[in-house]
Order: structure tokens, then C-alpha cells, then sequence
């Protein structure tokens, strides 16, 4: 993991083409649906150099598998495209394009030179007739991925007015070597890499504000303890080992507090702790059994699973005013609440008809949604930056993989198909700016 966090950092010089729609939002992806928008996406044009390593085929699916992820355009048969995708605007046929029937007309060329490989795109209004925007990108050959992701992101926040979620990482819980470790991946579902190799079981791993931190629970001194890894330099330090337990550990958006769970009295309560273990502050507690911390955007509030009344349920606490309340009514079980970065929604898992779906909430209860179904469990969601899309486990296929949809109706999307379970993910921040 060190290595490739070191590559992803160092690999990308970004060179902006000015662009004559700047300040336009041409999608809007507030709306509770979205529309997708036609979208011609010829094949990458090979600009200086000869490509040994197939780049351009494997960054024309990389590119593809984003497009789709994205939620945004329809993908357009390639048979019927009337040019090549050129780069130069006075090439342009956009009249010749609207009779297609695009909307928009994405071009990307490349090149490469020993290590180095460069990217360009050019983004075409085709309804209106003119160039939106372009930008050139350059870096190592091996790192290319990365470069994909970050023009990929870059045209989503030309069309929407904000970043996409393509230059993040997903970490999960795999038993695939027969030992429950952490790993990470793109949100497309490669570059794939351990995060933990002790041969013991690590769970509920969640990332610090900065991505550069994973907190984990271990099992390692025959305790579930709370440890925190630094992914730059591979360095594990243990934050939390009251006896009995130290799970769920999530960051507070400011990174100054720790909210996890840990056995109190009478059950299991959630506390408070600072990064270093030092100080403890309980949180939630009681009576009851009181689980899965996670923080509203602004830190001011926690939701959590607490069985109060008899079974488990969705709350929220104020932390200023001390107030507590219901947020889920319906389902005999819910649980796994995860907060939206927008604040307008919590995520969670709720069992119906003996199968858990995923469910968005308002955090005052006031309206809830239904987004997965089927004949299969769907657990742990998780949001991405962008607070439209959630990935989550299912076990639709017998084993668990992890999924990712939209909040519009996306998806889903299966991102891993590895021996055993894919377990627990949990969304980065943006992590390689």
C-alpha cells in the first residue's frame, strides 16, 4: 500500500485547457432522478509515439467503466459515429453529430515515450455547437490508471460543477486467503492492495478525513483492539485496547475525536476518544446496547444502532443539546447507519422479508426509501464524496461482493469477484487531488 500511495501522489502534472463554457452547469444531479444524456465516446487516438503495452485499450475501458459508474450519459453505439474523435474544434461535424443524436461528444488522444505516457480530452456541447472544455494530463506509464481517474473526475465537475468519485479508493474486509484482511481498490474495482498482511482478523476498517489513515479493529492480541494504519508509510499503531472491545471506530469530520464502540456497564456503549487513546468521553450509553457510530458532516451530531426499544433501530444525537431520536419506524432490524457527506440522508440496512436492503433516511426520519431489493442480503453501505453514490455488500451470487449504486437509480455495479467474501466497504475521502 505505501508504494502505490507514494506513485498516485507524485505521477500527475495537470495542464488546463481553457475552456468556453467555464461556470456552466450543463447536469444537474441534485434532482431526486436524473436524466441520462447521450453521450458519443469514439475510440482514443494514438498522438505521438508507439504503444507497446496496449495503454490505449486498457484506458478506453477504464474510461468506459467510468462513464458508467458516473450515472450521468447514455453510451452511444460506436457504429454509427460519422468521425473519428478529433481534438481540434474546426474538425468538428456538429451538425453531423445531432443527427446521431448526441448530446454531448467526448474526444481523449494520448501518447507515450518510454516511461512517460500523456492524455488529453476535449469535451463538445453537440445541442448547442461548441468546445465546453479540455485539459492535458501527464505522468508515469505505470500510474496511468490514475490519470484516467482524475480526467474522469475532472469532466464530471465540468458537466455537474463538481468533482466525481473516480480518484478515491474503496476499503473492504476479505476472507480470500482464508484470513479476514483489509484491502483497497479503486471505485471501479482495480488496483487492488492489502492493507493488512497479520494473519489475523481485521475488521470495520474507515478512513481519516485526509485519506492517508485507515482505523481498523484486530483480534491480533486475542482482544479486538482499535489500530490505526498510516498508509504512506505502511506504520500500524494501536489507538485503543480496553478489555472486552474497541470496534467501529470512525473519525470525527475534523479528525480531532474517535467515536467507537466499547463495552460499558450494562451492554455496549459508544465513546469519545482523542486520536492518540488518551482521553475518553462516553457519548451514548445506558441500559442499552448501543452500536455503529457515524458522524454527521458537520460533527455535531452521531447516529447509531441502539435495541432501546426492544429492537434494533436507527438514532441520532445531538451532541450540543444532549437530545436523542428515533429516526427508523418500519423493520423489525436496522442497522449499519452511514451519514451522508451532503448531511441530507443516512444509509442503512434493514431487514424485510428475512433479507436485508439498503435504506435512505432523512436524519430527522421524516422520509425513507427503499434502493436495493431481491432475494439477497445488501449490508454495510457506504458513502462516496459525492453523497450520490453508496456502495455496499450483496450476496446475490453466494459469496458477498461489494456493489456500488446511485442514490437516482444507478446501478448496481459489481466491483470485486475474488474467491470468498468482499465485506464492510468503506469510501475514501478524495484522496489524490
Amino acid at each position: 500500500m505505501k508504494k502505490a500511495f507514494v506513485v498516485g501522489i507524485v505521477i500527475l502534472l495537470v495542464l488546463p485547457l481553457p475552456g468556453k463554457g467555464k461556470g456552466m452547469v450543463y447536469i444537474d444531479i441534485d434532482s431526486a432522478s436524473i436524466r441520462l444524456y447521450r453521450l458519443a465516446f469514439p475510440p482514443l487516438t494514438l498522438l505521438r509515439g508507439v504503444d507497446r503495452w496496449g495503454i490505449g485499450k486498457r484506458a478506453e475501458a477504464i474510461i468506459w467503466k467510468d462513464l458508467e459508474i458516473a450515472h450521468l450519459f447514455h453510451l452511444m453505439d460506436r457504429s454509427g459515429f460519422p468521425q473519428k474523435g478529433y481534438l481540434q474544434e474546426r474538425l468538428i461535424k456538429y451538425d453531423l453529430w445531432r443527427d446521431r443524436g448526441a448530446e454531448f461528444l467526448l474526444s481523449v488522444g494520448y501518447g507515450v515515450g518510454g516511461e512517460k505516457v500523456f492524455f488529453e480530452f476535449r469535451l463538445y456541447d453537440v445541442v448547442r455547437g461548441r468546445y465546453i472544455g479540455g485539459r492535458r494530463y501527464r505522468g508515469n506509464r505505470k500510474g496511468f490508471s490514475l490519470i484516467i481517474h482524475r480526467m474522469m473526475d475532472d469532466i464530471v465537475e465540468i458537466l455537474t460543477g463538481e468533482k466525481g468519485i473516480f480518484c478515491t479508493q474503496i476499503a473492504f474486509v476479505s476472507n480470500r486467503t482464508g484470513n479476514k484482511e483489509i484491502y483497497s481498490m479503486d471505485p471501479d474495482g482495480e488496483n487492488l492492495e492489502p492493507i493488512t498482511r497479520n494473519g489475523s482478523i481485521n475488521l470495520s476498517p474507515s478512513w481519516s478525513p485526509d485519506g492517508r489513515r485507515i482505523l481498523f479493529t484486530c483480534f491480533r492480541r486475542r482482544n479486538p483492539d482499535l489500530y490505526e494504519i498510516h498508509l504512506p508509510t505502511g506504520r500500524v499503531r494501536l489507538v485503543s485496547s480496553a478489555v472486552g472491545l474497541n470496534a467501529a471506530g470512525v473519525y470525527s469530520p475534523d479528525g480531532r475525536r474517535i467515536a467507537l464502540m466499547m463495552r460499558g456497564k450494562e451492554g455496549t456503549d459508544i465513546f469519545a476518544i482523542s486520536p492518540n487513546g488518551k482521553r475518553k468521553e462516553k457519548i451514548v450509553g445506558g441500559w442499552a446496547n448501543e452500536a455503529s457510530p457515524t458522524w454527521s458532516p458537520d460533527g455535531t451530531k452521531i447516529a447509531f444502532v441502539s435495541d432501546r426499544r426492544g429492537t434494533p433501530q436507527i438514532y441520532v444525537k445531538d451532541l450540543r443539546k444532549g437530545t436523542v431520536s428515533c429516526v427508523t419506524f418500519e423493520g423489525g432490524y436496522n442497522c449499519s447507519p452511514a451519514w451522508s457527506p451532503r448531511g441530507d440522508w443516512i444509509a442503512y440496512a434493514g431487514r424485510v422479508g428475512g433479507r436485508f436492503q439498503i435504506f435512505v433516511v432523512r436524519p430527522d426520519g421524516s422520509e425513507v426509501r427503499m434502493l436495493t431489493e431481491g432475494d439477497a442480503d445488501h449490508e454495510d453501505p457506504t458513502w462516496a464524496p459525492d453523497g450520490r453514490h453508496i456502495a455496499y455488500c450483496c450476496n446475490r451470487r453466494g459469496n458477498y461482493d461489494v456493489y456500488i449504486m446511485t442514490l437516482q437509480g444507478g446501478g448496481p455495479w459489481r466491483i470485486t469477484s475474488m474467491k470468498g467474501d468482499e465485506t464492510e466497504p468503506a469510501w475514501s475521502p478524495r484522496i489524490f487531488r
